[in-house]
């Protein structure tokens, strides 16, 4: 049942809160289509004091990729240039839900597309 419900909610992304992106490593360029959210890292400072991180995250269905993110791969969106990035030592990518119907990249914006 929550398989069912995981495959539905995944369509409806698909079918009403999709963008399309460009993923890149290098010179090499491929065109997926994306569900923007974003995540927040937190982590303790060497004072003591806590740092809050947001990243932009980009939702990929897993068939799309071909590929393993990884850290200084870019995707463009929307005139923007984000790099593959995590705060803290942590993963760029993870599986965004239990069956493995699509992985969340994180990013951080680094300008405009020149």
């Amino acid at each position: 049942m929550i398989r069912t419900g995981i495959d539905a909610l995944r369509s409806a992304q698909l079918d009403f809160l999709v963008s399309d992106a460009t993923y890149r490593r290098g010179a090499e360029a491929r065109s997926v289509k994306a569900v923007l959210g974003r995540t927040v890292f937190r982590s303790m400072n060497e004072y003591g004091a806590w740092v809050r991180t947001e990243t932009r995250d980009f939702i990929i269905p897993a068939g799309q990729l071909d590929l393993e993110p990884h850290a200084g791969d870019e995707i463009v969106f929307d005139g923007g240039v984000y790099e593959v990035l995590a705060p803290y030592n942590e993963p760029v990518w993870r599986w965004s839900d239990p069956y493995r119907k699509a992985i969340r990249v994180h990013t951080k914006y680094t300008g405009d597309e020149a």
